[in-house]
């Protein structure tokens, strides 16, 4: 099964035909330019003076005020740990929309970077910070606690689920799968792995073969944590697989390192992969590599936007938030290659959460909610998963 949808018919993952590529992947080039922030040109004076769309009629009449306020503003800067290929046909479809906001920056940064910096710069004087945008799981708890986020309630939340606003002025707008990445040239295709079940029943028919050669993200990495956790406290004996996989298992902490390993072949596998990051690099690999849903549970971890209540053009992030969680700012994020939920949402380029359910089953399709956790939670969780691959060196070291 792929989350790209040339087919009408939806496929258990089970044997994977060779993908294909996208149109998406053309806005790869642009990631050079991602570390230090990528940006939209500037606007001229005739797209200052553009007419503003008309607004749903579900928004509020005073909304044309908001909407005026970020024709001073001008301008916008998202603090992320979102790539350029992701975030670009958003920016072009936002723009098309509000062609006086095409200066458009947003950082790639790590997740805990997404933080650390905005805590820093607020700290000291202020950020130029619009927004923040991550899939790091447990930060946005610690971020919540902290009372930081802009109080904003979008028009757009009677069309969303009841957990859209995910916590106080935390906005989910993608629930991007967590997958398995293979190398097709380094494995047979009867071990095409469907699950971490079936990668573990394979790890243990040939112990020799795949010991060391299957990567996990590190869960004192905040997302490495959502997603392990996710699976173990959600997927029904999840904790038991793990106890059978891990020991063939070595851990990364960058989803980079993950793809890079199963590339070169130093690994087979590489499990507890954003879709957002495997599917492309699949696509991508001119039928290296291959990706699957785990058919016994499959864990989405949401990617969530949040205004700051430093925000220096709060008119211009309250449009660009509406629009990503918007009918047409979802059709956009599917281009871009990430998940979207809103119901209904027409388009063709990735599974929505609403295709997945249909596809595994809702019962095996396992939101990870944010929360806060405690550190002791996740000392004794990152003790507990090394312990079951066999290792300890680890155990001390904070999740960043």
């Amino acid at each position: 099964m792929s989350l790209i949808r040339p087919r009408t018919k939806p496929v258990l993952p089970t044997r994977l035909p060779p993908p294909s590529r996208r149109g998406v992947l053309r806005g790869a080039a642009a990631l050079t330019a991602v570390a230090a922030g990528g940006a939209l040109t500037g606007c001229t004076g005739a797209e200052a003076e553009a007419a503003a769309p008309t607004a749903p009629d579900h928004y509020p009449t005073a909304y044309k005020e908001i909407v005026e306020g970020s024709r001073r503003e001008r301008k916008l800067l998202i603090y992320s740990n979102t790539s350029q290929t992701n975030w670009q046909p958003v920016f072009d479809a936002f723009t098309a929309h509000y062609p006086w906001l095409s200066d458009i920056r947003a950082t790639n940064l790590g997740n805990s970077a997404v933080y650390e910096r905005y805590y820093s710069e607020a700290a000291t004087g202020g950020s130029p910070a619009d927004l923040l945008v991550s899939n790091g799981g447990p930060l946005w708890g610690d971020y919540a606690s902290r009372d930081m986020a802009a109080a904003y309630d979008s028009p757009e939340r009677d069309h969303l689920p009841d957990w859209a606003e995910m916590l106080p002025g935390v906005w989910v707008f993608t629930t991007d799968p967590v997958v398995i990445l293979y190398n097709r040239k380094t494995l047979d295709e009867s071990q095409y792995p469907t699950g971490l079940a079936s990668l573990a029943r394979l790890a243990e028919a040939h112990p020799s073969r795949f010991r060391g050669k299957i990567g996990a993200y590190d869960p004192s990495n905040a997302y490495g944590y959502c997603t392990n956790q996710g699976y173990s406290g959600s997927v029904d004996d999840g904790w038991g697989t793990f106890t059978r996989l891990l020991p063939f298992v070595r851990a990364d902490h960058s989803s980079g390192t993950l793809v890079e390993k199963v590339v070169s072949g130093e690994y087979d596998i590489s499990i507890n992969l954003s879709g957002g990051v495997a599917v492309p690099a699949a696509e991508g690999s001119a039928g290296l590599l291959g990706w699957s849903y785990c058919e016994e549970g499959t864990v989405v971890v949401p990617r969530a936007a949040s205004i700051v209540r430093t925000a220096p053009h709060p008119d211009a992030a309250r449009l660009f938030l509406d629009f990503l969680l918007s009918a047409k700012g979802q059709a956009a994020v599917a281009a871009g290659g990430l998940a979207p939920y809103r119901p209904g949402v027409e388009q063709n380029d990735i599974d929505s959460l609403r295709d997945m359910q249909r596809t595994l089953g809702e019962d095996r399709v396992h939101l990870y909610r944010y929360a806060k956790v405690p550190q002791e939670t996740q000392h004794a969780y990152l003790e507990r998963w090394e312990r079951a691959m066999g290792q300890r060196a680890m155990g001390q070291r904070a999740m960043g």
